[in-house]
């Protein structure tokens, strides 16, 4: 029997709806708001399945319902109110409790805003004329502790500062600026809205100059422990035979951890400032900054714990 307009429900309709923990079924409570699978699950408490035979009960109708209207909310998603039913009462059948289920799973991605941030802002103290690399390492406490965070709408933002000056100096303050924010998300195909604004795997946000290279679909679940070029832009202005000067962003991780699908709970993030050709000397100052944006925790509780970020620079 399916749960169905009257029928008389059994635990088999409610663990048709709650779904297994963990697990990537379609449509069903637990992936989206429990363990899931890969790209699915925000690491809350699960719903636990009713034993057959057992009685389904009215608090059990009044978890799904609740957990499911977080999700939502969570999610900014817009769903049809369903009234949990009181204990006493009889359980009668409601479609929304299917569709409602539906939206939050193909929201899943979706976030109504983000916490409080933190950064870490690499700075080369001395003065260079070939290229520079920034290290970033971003820290998780296992791999479905990142799977939560970036599931939920969490974030990784990249952005670049060069001091004014003249000549190499104000086309390398010129291309940092122009590289705006480079936000890595979770999506490996389409996008996710995450606090108003719609973002693919790889987003530039803002910036300008020239038209960079930027591997859309490169988000979370697209790392592994090979560098990945997820984005790069060329200089627009300065001086003559130098606009080949670039900022080059690659990506890695340390490969799966766990048994649920993640990539990774450690992500290195290389910021390449690489002047072409050789040669003028560049000053002291330059700047690449990894910005954590967790997840919200107003309608979800925060799984994911603290991820850490640090970044050295070396160059020539």
């Amino acid at each position: 029997m399916s749960y169905a307009q009257f029928g008389t429900i059994q635990a088999d309709d409610y663990n048709a709806l709650v779904g297994a923990n963990p697990g990537g079924t379609a449509n069903v409570l637990n992936t989206v708001w429990a363990t899931g699978s890969s790209g699915a699950g925000y690491g809350q408490t699960a719903e636990a399945n009713v034993a057959v035979g057992d009685t389904v009960t009215a608090t059990k109708w009044a978890n799904l319902i609740t957990k499911t209207s977080n999700s939502a909310a969570h999610q900014s998603s817009s769903i049809t109110s369903v009234t949990a039913p009181s204990a006493g009462n009889t359980i009668t059948y409601n479609a929304n409790v299917v569709t409602n289920l539906q939206t939050i799973y193909t929201n899943r991605r979706n976030a109504v805003s983000q916490s409080a941030t933190s950064s870490n802002t690499a700075t080369y103290a001395s003065t260079w004329l070939n290229a520079i690399t920034f290290t970033h390492t971003v820290s998780f406490a296992n791999g479905d502790a990142a799977r939560y965070f970036f599931n939920s709408g969490g974030q990784l933002a990249i952005t670049c500062a060069h001091p004014v000056g003249t000549g190499i100096n104000l086309l390398l303050n010129n291309l940092a600026s122009n590289v705006g924010t480079v936000v890595l998300s979770s999506p490996i195909t389409g996008a996710a809205s995450i606090a108003g604004t719609s973002y693919n795997g790889v987003t530039k946000v803002g910036g300008g100059g020239s038209t960079p290279t930027i591997s859309t679909n490169s988000g979370y679940y697209n790392w592994t422990t090979a560098n990945a070029n997820v984005f790069y832009q060329t200089a627009s202005t300065g001086p003559v035979g130098y606009l080949s000067t670039n900022i080059n962003i690659f990506v890695k991780t340390n490969g799966t951890q766990g048994s649920n699908g993640d990539t990774g709970s450690i992500v290195t993030i290389y910021t390449v400032w690489d002047e072409i050709p050789n040669g003028l000397t560049v000053s002291t100052g330059s700047a690449t900054t990894v910005t954590i944006r967790p997840p919200e925790t107003t309608y979800i509780a925060n799984t994911w714990g603290t991820p850490t970020v640090g970044g050295t620079v070396t160059g020539t």
